[in-house]
């Protein structure tokens, strides 16, 4: 059953943020949350991009027309991300980190290439059973669409993103993109349970998605930390612990933990998890809401 929380509402954005005044370690002035989260910089657009082919490759099978607008808005919402994030890619470029590196490296083996992990579980699994492969590209892009939600939601909660210590810029970037990513949460999850309602290709997927995330942002990070000039790495542990015991999901650890497993429920739905007061709030007094 279809069952958006936004319908009528995905509403695509042409937002342009300014990031001319970032500085180089702008979390806290601690290089290895800064780093963390860059890597989300170029992990998150080059992820768009395989979310934006992996739904529009079942498009036309959608018979819902509500679903088929909200289709539309996703694929919108998602493409002005990814050039937002990847405009950031020039001062990141200026402080010396490199960001195009990384990204043509996770375009070689992770997306788009014949033999990236993307080619392959799609063409491999085609191969095995017709659009099989496609349906677990959409699985995986469902699964990784309940990670950006849930971590949306905890973009408003973490100390992390709340605090006066933040490069303003980034947090409006951020805010942002959490609200959108809230409003279009259950778009990829729908069209997959209309083309294919299949609990062991889901679950599978965000097997595949949790691997795929967290090895990729670790190799981002650790890209980022060996291309950061002005670091000390006698320092990165005590910054890294920083990061898990005081920053990243501190207050909010057990309930992110919920809200992953919830996934796993036979009957689950991303609208079961109540964000819309959220983003109402956030886009009330936003000239480009």
């Amino acid at each position: 059953m279809f069952m958006s929380a936004f319908a009528d509402n995905i509403k695509v954005r042409n937002v342009k943020f300014e990031f001319g005044n970032v500085p180089k370690h702008w979390i806290l002035n601690n290089p290895f949350a800064t780093h963390f989260v860059n890597s989300m910089h170029v992990v998150f657009p080059e992820g768009e991009k395989f979310f934006v082919r992996s739904v529009r490759r079942f498009e036309k099978e959608v018979k819902n027309q509500q679903l088929k607008k909200d289709i539309k808005g996703f694929c919108g919402q998602e493409g002005i991300h990814a050039r937002e994030h990847q405009r950031f890619w020039e001062v990141m470029s200026e402080q010396g980190l490199k960001p195009e590196k990384f990204a043509n490296f996770l375009n070689t083996y992770m997306f788009k290439k014949q033999y990236s992990v993307e080619g392959m579980i799609v063409n491999s699994l085609n191969w095995i059973s017709p659009r099989l492969g496609d349906k677990m590209a959409l699985s995986i892009t469902t699964g990784l669409e309940h990670y950006t939600a849930i971590i949306a939601k905890a973009v408003f909660e973490e100390p992390i993103l709340t605090n006066k210590r933040i490069a303003p810029e980034m947090i409006e970037l951020m805010h942002w993109h959490a609200c959108e990513e809230i409003e279009h949460k259950a778009v990829c999850f729908d069209v997959l349970k209309e083309i294919d309602d299949d609990y062991l290709l889901r679950v599978s997927g965000m097997v595949i998605a949790s691997l795929l995330l967290f090895g990729n942002i670790g190799i981002g990070t650790a890209y980022f930390l060996w291309n950061d000039t002005d670091l000390n790495m006698k320092e990165v542990k005590g910054q890294a612990s920083e990061v898990n015991n005081s920053i990243v999901f501190d207050k909010i650890r057990k309930e992110f933990a919920e809200n992953l497993m919830s996934y796993f429920k036979r009957d689950f739905h991303p609208n079961d998890i109540e964000e819309s007061d959220i983003v109402k709030q956030f886009f009330s007094d936003k000239s480009y809401a």
